[in-house]
């Protein structure tokens, strides 16, 4: 439709004014309508994006904090792990193992009755396994204690446990006592190799 000029000169100033207000309304109308109610659509799934991404991010820095953590855990079980290995020999080295506490009870002045190991146990973790010897030694109290303390200052471990003590007798200038008791070595479960008793002082036990 062709723009009459002439009609609009002759428009008073009210109509002029009402024509250019409606105007300005269809083209807000038409603004809004086909400008930004699409966009404004497109703003709210773009901010629902990014709240979605900045959750993201931040699980994932836990998860990276967490992680740095866990590398620390499991260096630091890893170490614990490798210290109890070197505590636990192979069933290959038991022998040697018993062998040691045998000589240390020679050295404080003992005197091995019985040396007889039984049957070896393996624990429920499947980890190692435990290996009994039952003793019989006689020889003084002192020298008992010593043989103790020097068992469980030993690097790997030993544990002795049943311990019973008989009468005691004397000895020329001291007192033996004739003790039994039960040690028990722990064994990694790598290899497998029998148990053997070691040599007695004086005639083994």
């Amino acid at each position: 439709m062709a723009l009459n000029l002439e009609r609009l000169k002759n428009l008073t100033n009210t109509q002029k004014f009402v024509s250019l207000v409606l105007i300005i309304v269809i083209a807000s109308g038409a603004f809004v309508w086909f400008v930004f109610i699409p966009k404004s659509g497109e703003i709210s799934v773009l901010k629902t994006e990014i709240a979605s991404l900045s959750n993201d991010i931040n699980i994932h820095r836990i998860k990276v904090k967490r992680l740095d953590e866990l590398i620390t855990e499991n260096r630091e079980l890893q170490r614990k792990l490798a210290e109890l290995k070197e505590q636990l020999p192979p069933e290959a080295e038991v022998e040697i193992l018993l062998k040691q506490v045998s000589e240390l009870g020679g050295r404080t002045g003992l005197d091995f009755k019985l040396w007889k190991p039984t049957e070896k146990k393996p624990n429920a973790s499947g980890l190692y396994v435990e290996i009994p010897v039952n003793v019989e030694v006689a020889g003084a109290y002192h020298a008992l204690g010593v043989f103790f303390d020097k068992i469980s200052k030993l690097p790997r471990i030993i544990n002795v446990s049943n311990i019973r003590m008989g009468n005691s007798k004397p000895d020329q200038n001291k007192v033996l006592i004739q003790t039994s008791f039960s040690a028990t070595a722990f064994a990694s479960v790598e290899g497998d190799a029998p148990v053997q008793a070691p040599p007695k002082k004086g005639g083994a036990p």
